[in-house]
């Protein structure tokens, strides 16, 4: 690990330091995350009863008011006034195998050169399922990211990026920085590939099927 980090640029100290920095981890979760550092060979084949009401309830506090509902047109204040008895039912469906996600409703936003770029809007209900999961993962997946790695972690943006890029530029040797931007990059992963990737960590059953 800490031959890892030097090669990243960063000292062991500034990469525990980068860790702390995000919201800390919940109890039950932190042990998943000893066993992810402990081994990068650790495969988890029991996550789902993390995804608890209380990890709903985090990711559904974590959901932005002003956000625009999905296909079922639920908003964040109505979902709010029935709340506790509306995540239990969610638990409940989730942990008997009958949530399925919804359709997202796609909408479209100009782009700076004239063109529109879609978005997938997701209702509610599956953002919050979204974030309880991602939740878990990010115990097991934090323990994997290399230290250069600012793509959709937590409290890493493209501010973070460009910040670590200015100290290496002023404190190392680089003869060139290369910008790349992959075309519809999600629009066309493969997602088999992705779930046969996730399946080298997680190895819960109860999981979307790779085949």
């Amino acid at each position: 690990m800490e031959k890892r980090e030097r090669q990243e640029g960063i000292t062991p100290g500034q990469a525990k330091g980068q860790t702390q920095r995000w919201q800390p981890l919940q109890p039950n979760l932190e042990r998943v995350n000893e066993a992810a550092r402990r081994s990068g060979q650790t495969r988890f084949t029991a996550l789902l009863h993390h995804v608890d009401i209380a990890a709903l309830e985090r990711a559904f506090r974590r959901q932005r008011r002003a956000a625009s509902p999905g296909i079922d047109r639920v908003k964040v204040e109505d979902y709010e006034r029935n709340l506790e008895f509306n995540l239990q039912r969610l638990h409940a469906r989730i942990h008997s195998g009958q949530y399925w996600p919804k359709p997202v409703r796609r909408t479209y936003i100009p782009k700076a050169d004239g063109s529109l770029r879609p978005l997938g809007i997701p209702t509610l209900e599956d953002k919050i399922v979204q974030g309880a999961v991602a939740e878990v993962l990010n115990a097991v997946y934090e323990a994997d990211f290399l230290g250069f790695s600012h793509g959709f972690r937590p409290e890493r943006s493209p501010h973070s990026a460009l910040a670590a890029l200015d100290k290496a530029l002023m404190t190392q040797r680089v003869n060139f920085v290369l910008d790349v931007d992959i075309r519809t990059f999600f629009d066309s992963v493969d997602h088999r590939w992705l779930m046969r990737m996730l399946a080298h960590r997680i190895a819960d059953p109860r999981g979307a099927p790779l085949d």
